[in-house]
């Protein structure tokens, strides 16, 4: 690691210690500047004239740093949206006797943030208003989560596989790389405190969804005593909310329990980490028996009627991680056999010019998930489908992009884009695939000016910390405090944006807290970050970062 990288790399801390990190992080964008008029906002419609400045590759990878990394942390340890731990006596002295072991390991004193509001099961949608003054210094440089949460009774009270999944798979993305950065890390940002609080985080919500936390001793969210899944459980009345098993449920929980297994099969990547709730011998044991009853219960064409032919690209990436940690050459034959029925499936639905059909009414989107799994599953032996997914990315770089806008278009002939937060997920998964396991060229350029379009000028992100403020960026977000209502908002995705190509306006569509959608995207956008370079290995390809680099 260079000496610019270092010093970049130093800059990085947490929400929490917005104090001592606030001002430190250097302008995003480049040294030229026209003499163009700044942005200018009116009600929720962002219009502009020409760019103040360059907004380079580097620039939007620092944005999807910080945008994922606020989307985690709100979520994980702030905003009350979900259930909380410790939330019963049992939980309470866990806790009252882990904390003390994490922060006696962790070489630190206290947690940084005052007051956490630890989320173990995530509720599927919130309102990110801030209910009361938000106090993000306490006067140590921690922020006061108790002044942070959300309001639930605006909440839709409910867990799903989804929610919880992508919330903790944000988790064990931060915690594996946290084990070779510690002598780089701030000493404020408590990094090794922060990996076992995620890590526990991880196994207690495993231990409430799939193992004992329902109302009949079973899982909250399996059916009795198998793994298949439910698609939503109310824990505040104990009742399910819906009880049918959808595709994208199991493939995202399979895909966290993959990547998870790969923290734990590497001795939780050299944590001190208090005795793991969950032995390593059973994650294995639940990754495998998810991976197996996800392949028993939806075949590739039922996939495609149940939902779109985008599921299929969701399903790929989640066997691509299962299938390079099974744990038996006879679950990875069969996974990889899985693997090359969903991509003939993929291929019965793409047209010569390379357009998936059957998709979501995004297609870039469609076309940016199933390419990315296509990819991320020929990473299994006995699976190759580069030149489907080469193709399909193809279609997507090529005639979805609109140069003249900046963005990917959502058809081919549309005249208003509608951009979901799973949406540029999806498109984000893309290009991050095009990017790190083709080397396509110029992907790179195109996702600077796609990010800066929908995440700052169209405001897919609401707002941003002091530690990524730039006030002389093209598109500068508001703090959280100047981002609407009485107290602020916090700093988390919108869950939709639209884009006007007739008038060159964006606007603000749907300003919920969409978790399973934001999560998802938070986990992608970590991928293509600076730590989805050389901060972080791997970019989100399986098996691509299972080993610590300083074991």
């Amino acid at each position: 690691m260079g000496d610019y990288d270092r010093r970049k790399f130093l800059r990085l801390g947490s929400v929490v210690v917005a104090g001592g990190l606030a001002g430190c992080f250097g302008q995003r964008g480049g040294e030229d500047e026209t003499t163009a008029e700044p942005t200018t906002t009116e009600g929720e419609t962002t219009t502009v004239g020409p760019s103040r400045q360059a907004y380079t590759f580097q620039d939007a990878t620092w944005d999807t740093y910080w945008y994922s990394l606020y989307n985690m942390s709100t979520n994980i340890s702030m905003s009350g949206n979900g259930v909380q731990f410790p939330h019963n006596e049992e939980q309470q002295e866990a806790f009252d006797q882990r904390v003390p072991a994490m922060l006696e390991n962790a070489d630190v004193n206290e947690s940084p943030v005052k007051n956490p509001n630890l989320n173990m099961a995530a509720f599927t949608k919130g309102d990110p208003s801030f209910t009361e003054e938000p106090v993000l210094d306490a006067g140590d440089g921690r922020p006061d989560a108790s002044t942070l949460k959300w309001d639930v009774e605006k909440s839709s009270k409910t867990v799903s596989p989804s929610s919880l999944a992508w919330t903790h798979l944000k988790g064990v993305t931060w915690a594996k790389n946290f084990e070779d950065h510690f002598d780089l890390l701030p000493d404020a940002m408590a990094p090794k405190f922060r990996s076992q609080v995620l890590t526990t985080l991880a196994q207690i919500g495993i231990n409430a969804a799939l193992l004992v936390g329902g109302p009949e001793e079973n899982g909250a969210l399996t059916k009795g005593e198998s793994l298949e899944l439910v698609s939503g459980f109310n824990p505040v009345e104990g009742e399910l909310v819906d009880e049918k098993s959808r595709p994208h449920h199991h493939a995202a929980m399979l895909w966290f329990l993959s990547d998870l297994n790969s923290l734990a099969q590497n001795e939780w990547y050299g944590y001190v980490n208090p005795e793991p709730l969950i032995p390593t011998e059973k994650i294995q044991e639940l990754t495998d028996g998810m991976g197996e009853t996800t392949m028993d219960l939806f075949a590739p064409a039922d996939i495609v009627e149940m939902e779109s032919t985008r599921s299929l690209g969701e399903m790929l990436g989640a066997v691509g991680w299962f299938g390079t940690h099974a744990g038996s050459s006879d679950l990875e034959s069969r996974d990889a056999d899985y693997a090359n029925e969903l991509a003939s499936e993929v291929e019965a639905h793409v047209t010569s010019s390379g357009e998936v059909e059957n998709g979501v009414e995004n297609q870039a989107a469609t076309q940016g998930s199933v390419g990315q799994g296509l990819l991320w599953a020929s990473q299994i032996e006995g699976v190759d489908h580069t030149d489907l997914a080469t193709t399909v990315l193809e279609y997507m770089l090529d005639e979805l992009w609109n140069q003249e806008a900046g963005m990917f278009a959502s058809g081919a002939d549309a005249t208003t884009y509608n951009v979901t937060a799973r949406d540029a997920g999806d498109i984000t998964g893309g290009v991050n695939a095009a990017d790190a396991v083709l080397g396509m060229n110029e992907v790179q350029e195109t996702f600077a000016i796609c990010f800066n379009q929908a995440f700052n000028r169209g405001r897919l992100q609401r707002a941003e910390r002091p530690q990524s403020r730039d006030d002389d960026s093209e598109y500068p977000l508001p703090l959280p405090t100047d981002a609407g209502g009485e107290y602020g908002q916090a700093a988390v995705y919108n869950t939709e944006v639209q884009y006007d190509t007739d008038a060159d306006e964006w606007s603000v569509t749907d300003r919920t807290f969409d978790c399973e959608q934001a999560l998802y995207l938070a986990n992608q956008d970590i991928w293509m970050s600076q730590w989805g370079g050389e901060f972080f290995e791997g970019r989100g390809v399986p098996g691509k970062n299972d080993t610590p680099a300083s074991s």
